[in-house]
């Protein structure tokens, strides 16, 4: 990855990822619990997700798959032969004492993400990517990690179908960081594998180094050796659940370690909890060792043979490939193609609108009135997918000139948001049809009569009392005139 060096003083900021992803499955990973939300704690559990003696697993044909997917997306490898193992710890949320995930032989590997940073695209490399079970969730009572009363244990999410996709010390700064997971959420959503929406679904840990620039290999940017990053005591923060909480987290993370070494002290190898309401990292144990898990091969699980499903199983064209499209064959800016390529819906539905309306008057009203009034209501478009042809009759009547723009906009688009109404009942109910011509022209005339005022200063090249005129107008007409139009019809009666 080319990267743009971080420095304070004579030190470099190294970070790199383990993101957790749940995968969209109907079922855990390894047994038949349903993997749907629920308020009840450790209802959605059996024998196999709690370890108990003699239950097996098997393997869920539907993560495999969506990993195959991940794998095309990042254009890894993925081998002929892939097999499972058992990572060896004990921790209260993980009922077998042990998680099973791959090791050596992942299923994917040797990837890449682009990623724009600052306006410029850049390569991410990604080792591996592999699939795991998750484990429980703890819920700490009474204060957080390092001041609760107690600990509950909830088993619900054992056993939920994990992707983890590690990437290599590529990130410089936390605002890269922040970049790559934007980019990296969108591509899992478009894949259909990955629902933001569920509490949980992306887990960051990042490990961070702080490494003296002269100890860096090469021009001191891209090549770190081996030997100055083992020098680095690393710090892995955890219980990151956005991009924009891993930006904090990390920048949090890169002060106190600089300011660390610039006053003479030791940065202590250890895993930090990132308590996000205090906005600080908090140290939870020392940093455990790849040896300290004692991996070992899955027995009860036979080696998986999936190479072939990467020609056979399709994904959708990505993110970045439709922003460039849409740029090309619409014509859109840049910005436009990125607020309309932000998730799958909101790119079909844009296209479905083009292919019958003007692509700029479609961006329009997809990416700066429909979106910009769902953001308002913090709502997603998933939300109203039921109403998506509601919306297209409402880009219809403006493209028809049925009804000003203004009114679609204000009135209209916020009443059916607000009030369920289609937009031909607001039109109706609200009397916003455009009033006719000859209704226009005699306001326009009206106003000029009952406003020598402001015609006066109009004459006088006061430019702006056209607009006073035109509010004139647009009460008469109950707001139904194009005010464009009316400011021309004015023009026209005042200099005929």
């Amino acid at each position: 990855m080319t990267a743009q060096t971080v420095q304070q003083g004579d030190l470099v900021t190294v970070i790199g990822l383990e993101v957790h992803v749940q995968l969209e499955t109907d079922t855990k990973i390894f047994c038949g619990c349903s993997t749907e939300p629920t308020d009840e704690p450790n209802e959605n559990v059996c024998p196999v997700c709690l370890g108990l003696p003699g239950a097996l697993p098997v393997l869920n044909e539907a993560a495999v798959e969506a990993a195959v997917k991940i794998g095309k997306a990042i254009d890894a490898d993925i081998p002929e032969e892939t097999r499972f193992h058992r990572k060896n710890y004990y921790y209260p949320d993980l009922p077998k004492n042990f998680q099973i995930t791959q090791y050596d032989e992942p299923i994917c590997a040797d990837g890449e993400l682009e990623v724009s940073v600052e306006g410029t695209r850049r390569s991410v490399t990604i080792e591996r990517a592999h699939l795991e079970e998750d484990p429980g969730s703890l819920q700490h009572v009474g204060g957080g990690i390092d001041t609760a009363d107690y600990t509950l244990v909830d088993y619900n999410r054992a056993g939920t179908p994990l992707m983890e996709i590690v990437t290599a010390p590529d990130f410089r700064s936390p605002s890269e960081v922040r970049a790559f997971l934007a980019e990296l959420e969108e591509v899992l959503e478009y894949l259909g594998v990955f629902n933001a929406e569920r509490d949980g679904s992306l887990r960051i840990d990042a490990n961070l180094s702080i490494i003296p620039e002269d100890e860096i290999d090469g021009d001191g940017v891209d090549e770190i050796g081996e030997d100055a990053l083992a020098a680095a005591n690393r710090t892995e923060v955890k219980n990151i659940s956005s991009h924009k909480g891993a930006e904090k987290a990390l920048a949090y993370e890169e002060t106190r370690q600089k300011n660390a070494i610039q006053r003479g002290r030791a940065v202590e190898q250890e895993t930090r909890h990132w308590d996000e309401s205090r906005g600080i990292t908090v140290s939870m144990r020392s940093k455990e060792e790849e040896k300290d898990y004692r991996y070992f091969e899955e027995a009860d699980l036979p080696p998986l043979r999936v190479s072939h499903w990467k020609e056979e199983i399709a994904i959708p064209e990505l993110p970045s490939a439709r922003r460039e499209r849409f740029q090309e064959e619409y014509g859109l800016s840049e910005e436009a193609a990125s607020k309309l390529t932000s998730t799958k819906q909101v790119a079909d539905f844009y296209e479905n609108v083009a292919q019958e309306f003007d692509p700029d008057l479609a961006a329009t009203w997809v990416a700066d009135n429909l979106l910009g009034e769902l953001n308002y209501r913090d709502m997603e478009i998933t939300e109203i997918e039921g109403r998506l042809e509601e919306v297209t009759r409402l880009v219809e009547l403006v493209a028809e000139d049925e009804i000003t723009a203004k009114n679609a906009r204000e009135t209209v688009l916020r009443s059916m948001l607000d009030d369920g109404r289609t937009p031909d009942e607001v039109v109706k109910e609200e009397g916003l049809g455009k009033t006719g011509e000859d209704e226009v022209q005699q306001a326009v005339v009206e106003a000029i009569d009952e406003n020598p005022g402001a015609v006066e200063d109009y004459e006088s090249g006061d430019d702006g009392a056209i607009n006073f005129l035109v509010g004139q107008v647009m009460q008469k007409t109950g707001g139904s005139a194009d005010p464009g139009d009316v400011n021309q019809l004015l023009r026209a009666e005042l200099e005929g």
